[in-house]
């Protein structure tokens, strides 16, 4: 008899994402609505869904990087001598938090000089450019929780979680 999975729990970190992809789907189909069944398209539609779908890819990434689901190479980590996991997976968490702050920093500054406002909506782009920045923040806190994670772990619990990541199960 297969052991059932345990229902999948939505993490509260991950509610940003979720609530950003029903708010497009909802702005989508209210302008596939109004534009092929009424014949007349809403304006505003366009510019907030490309909005929305921006602030879904990085609300998404902090998920993504949560459970450790980003592209990686791990048939690198079982190739090299099991001593060299440790360095190498803590060498790519430090990439991952520099990667991450240096982008927050800069998309601060963006946000901080942004003074254009969106085309369709009266509201500046500054909205978008924080949300931006505070999603980037976020996904660096989460960096550094795993990196920090990483550092306690032994090399054998390390690949234990590749594997698992790579089975289709949540490594973190």
């Amino acid at each position: 008899m297969m052991k059932d999975k345990p229902h999948p729990r939505i993490h509260w970190i991950d509610l940003p994402a979720l609530v950003l992809f029903v708010a497009l789907a909802a702005i989508v189909l209210l302008q596939f609505l109004s534009r092929y069944v009424l014949n007349d398209s809403v304006a505003w539609t366009e510019e907030i869904a490309r909005y929305l779908l921006i602030g879904v890819a990085y609300a998404g990434s902090i998920t993504a990087l949560r459970k450790g689901e980003h592209i990686f190479l791990e048939v690198i980590y079982r190739r090299v001598n099991p001593a060299s996991v440790k360095p190498l997976a803590v060498l790519a968490d430090v990439v991952t938090v520099v990667f991450h702050a240096v982008l927050t920093l800069l998309a601060a500054g963006l946000t901080l000089a942004a003074d254009r406002r969106m085309i369709s909506v009266d509201l500046p782009k500054s909205i978008v450019y924080g949300f931006v920045t505070a999603a980037l923040l976020a996904a660096t806190v989460v960096a550094v929780r795993q990196l920090a994670r990483r550092l306690r772990q032994s090399s054998e619990e390390i690949l234990r979680d590749i594997e698992e990541a790579a089975s289709g199960g949540e490594a973190l």
